[in-house]
């Protein structure tokens, strides 16, 4: 299969993956409300193809909590990463590295923050969800402060809410 959209990886997903893993790296929370929005709206996006254009000069160097990145991208946190592929985090890590980008672990990854931050050279971030068990939220702070060797440079907190129904 040629991959020449973005909806290509997706089937070629769905024909590697069990279907399992599959059905959840391609929902979304509750009633997958935002899931359909973000689809909808990120179909009517278009890239503006500037062809027979002098490029040589393009750079999409940015520089973003201090930290110079080659292009305004970020790998986000992919929970049980490690399911898909062997170390699964620490080759999204290595490779967010290598193309000067940063890489963010998620509180549910396969591997640990011990094996990931060692494999990297620049900071990398944290996604953290917001859980009852307050000593589980300490412990993945500290470790992630303490292993990262001073690598781990920004945290995100996480919540879900279902937007389709009315909260209460």
């Amino acid at each position: 299969m040629i991959i020449s959209a973005a909806s290509d990886y997706r089937a070629a997903a769905q024909r590697i993956l069990p279907p399992f893993l599959f059905h959840y790296m391609d929902g979304g929370a509750y009633s997958e409300y935002t899931l359909r929005r973000n689809v909808e709206d990120l179909s009517e996006v278009a890239l503006r193809q500037r062809i027979l254009k002098n490029m040589s000069d393009l750079s999409l160097e940015t520089t973003l909590f201090n930290e110079k990145l080659s292009m305004p991208v970020a790998l986000g946190p992919v929970g049980l990463c490690g399911m898909y592929a062997r170390r699964g985090e620490v080759q999204a890590a290595k490779a967010a590295d290598a193309h000067g980008i940063p890489f963010t672990l998620s509180t549910v990854s396969v591997c640990p923050i011990e094996e990931v931050a060692p494999a990297i050279k620049r900071p990398m971030w944290f996604q953290l969800y917001v859980l009852r068990d307050r000593g589980f939220m300490r412990n993945a702070l500290e470790r992630a402060n303490h292993r990262s060797r001073g690598l781990f440079d920004a945290g995100f907190h996480r919540g879900y809410a279902d937007t389709g129904s009315a909260l209460s």
